[in-house]
């Protein structure tokens, strides 16, 4: 290790026999894209990027963590999902009727919006009472493919019989 960066020991007070694990601090930007090969996580500490100095964070002092920059994806805005894990609409802070083009209906399985959505799929969540009747519907849905089935048999059979009358 040089003298522009450390490692921070993080204790994580779980239990006793919780080790006490090392985290890389970077303290110089030009070894930035050499830290990113071999370190899984580390601290930056150095502002990554000039341009955000024009962005107002909070010049309080307080101890409040902004979030400068992300890198990558996001499961719950880039990838589908459903509606009350929508990162681009936060479930507790937004119109349930809202979606985005990555949402699907908890119940249905299906793009948002469903048939029911604006009813009441838009409030399914992964709790109990929804996964039960979640459950349900699709019970209803393999009984009703099911007398369909028997319906098409059954006038199956009426025609070979009325060609062998």
């Amino acid at each position: 290790m040089n003298e522009n960066s450390r490692r921070v020991l993080m204790d994580k007070n779980e239990s006793k026999s919780t080790p006490l694990s090392s985290i890389f601090c970077l303290t110089d930007k030009s070894k930035l894209k050499e830290t990113e090969k071999k370190e899984d996580c580390f601290i930056l500490d150095y502002v990554p990027d000039d341009f955000l100095h024009q962005f107002s964070i909070s010049n309080n002092n307080t101890n409040e963590v902004s979030i400068v920059a992300e890198k990558g994806e996001v499961a719950c805005r880039d990838f589908p999902h459903s509606r009350h894990n929508c990162a681009r609409y936060p479930f507790s802070k937004t119109n349930h009727e809202s979606y985005c083009q990555l949402c699907y209906c908890f119940v249905c399985d299906r793009v948002a919006p469903c048939r029911m959505w604006t009813e009441w799929h838009c409030h399914a969540t992964n709790n109990e009472i929804w996964k039960s009747y979640k459950q349900l519907r699709r019970e209803i849905m393999r009984l009703r493919r099911e007398v369909r089935r028997l319906r098409r048999e059954l006038m199956e059979l009426k025609e070979v019989n009325r060609d062998l009358d």
